[in-house]
């Protein structure tokens, strides 16, 4: 059984659907007291950093899943992240190790992430509790569905970026060929309106395009456009010829 949790308006209904469903068959927990957890889940959004989606989840928890939530969160490199809630008047927020009650109140969802897609690997738990009774196995699942969710919402967010990152590199590899073709271009023209060699004919657009204060793919554009130079300022102020064509 999994909480499916759909896009925009449906996702409170259809997740609570699914949740409701596996409620009904447990005795242990009231299919009622999931609306509120399972529509303030519904709305947490991913980021490709798991301290920021994971961070989010003690508001969603308290108190409409646990009387508390406490989530620790480590990629080995830096000092572990911890968020809790309530801070029960703690001077630090964040400074919870132990939650105030019974170790059958306590509940704690461990998880570990393999690095992947350049991301580095994270680790860490969340910590639910109850004030008023046991942690039951319902609570289990549902913590472990929850966790879940959240690792495939940081995992979406990556993968994501990771398909920008691609597409930008692809688009980049396409301009540069598109670039280098117009450069070759533009070089013929110019060799053959200038009786040049191949380097100082590009040359030549390079001078054009420092004088003009345009890029050379912008320069070499305009030649093909044209099909010739131009009076360039380069073109008038002449350029140093390492090899001179003869005219067959």
């Amino acid at each position: 059984m999994a909480i499916r949790v759909a896009s925009g308006d449906a996702a409170p209904t259809i997740a609570q659907a699914n949740l409701d469903a596996f409620l009904r068959h447990r005795a242990d927990v009231p299919a009622p007291c999931s609306a509120p957890f399972v529509s303030s889940l519904s709305r947490l959004r991913g980021s490709d950093d798991p301290v920021v989606t994971f961070g989010r989840l003690p508001g969603v928890c308290v108190p409409e899943l646990s009387d508390g939530c406490q989530v620790e969160l480590s990629d080995g490199t830096e000092a572990p992240f911890r968020v809790v809630q309530p801070a029960d008047g703690a001077e630090d927020p964040h400074s919870l190790t132990t939650p105030p009650v019974g170790s059958e109140q306590i509940l704690t969802t461990p998880f570990r992430v393999v690095s992947q897609l350049g991301y580095p690997s994270y680790a860490g738990a969340v910590t639910l509790w109850w004030t008023g009774r046991k942690a039951s196995e319902s609570d289990a699942v549902i913590a472990d569905l929850m966790v879940k969710h959240l690792v495939a919402l940081v995992d979406h967010e990556r993968l994501m970026a990771a398909v920008a990152r691609g597409e930008d590199r692809a688009a980049n590899l396409a301009l540069a060929a598109i670039s280098g073709r117009t450069i070759s271009l533009a070089t013929g023209i110019v060799m053959h309106q200038k009786g040049l060699a191949a380097d100082d004919a590009e040359d030549l657009l390079r001078q054009t395009a420092t004088l003009t204060g345009r890029d050379l793919h912008q320069v070499a554009a305009s030649v093909v456009q044209s099909g010739s130079l131009g009076a360039s300022p380069a073109a008038r102020n002449g350029v140093p010829r390492r090899r001179t064509l003869q005219p067959a």
